[in-house]
């Protein structure tokens, strides 16, 4: 049996990958080009767009292709949101970010806890000597 890979891109990555793609494409830039244009290895962007790669555009590089091309950096998005939760997306296909965020929030919500009950005990300790003064 062969496994098949899975795209690494959530839905968001593959947008705006697709709208540089078309950008570059429709003006006769190859990837190598753009690439060295960013200042990056020639294989960069060739990377950015293969789905099944975890190296993505950051917010410099669209800032930068914006530039080269002289679009406005908004071309890159969609004009509103997308319906999909990008972030969950993103955590179910990277597990290992998965797992080190889960560990985070089982850390925080135990200090949370502990954190309530030491205020609880607290809060039952000042009730208690309340009732223990004396009025004169």
């Amino acid at each position: 049996m062969i496994a098949t890979k899975e795209p690494k891109k959530t839905e968001i990555e593959l947008f705006i990958i697709k709208k540089v793609r078309e950008l570059r494409e429709a003006r006769n830039v190859g990837q190598k080009k753009l690439s060295l244009e960013l200042k990056l290895s020639i294989s960069y962007v060739g990377q950015a767009e293969d789905i099944y790669n975890d190296v993505k555009y950051n917010l410099n590089h669209l800032n930068e292709i914006a530039r080269y091309f002289n679009v406005p950096f908004s071309y890159f998005f969609p004009e509103t949101h997308l319906e999909k939760d990008c972030i969950e997306e993103y955590l179910e296909k990277h597990p290992k970010v998965k797992a080190r965020y889960e560990q985070t929030m089982k850390r925080y919500e135990e200090k949370a806890l502990k954190k309530a009950e030491e205020q609880e005990k607290m809060k039952k300790g000042r009730t208690a000597t309340k009732g223990k003064t004396k009025k004169k």
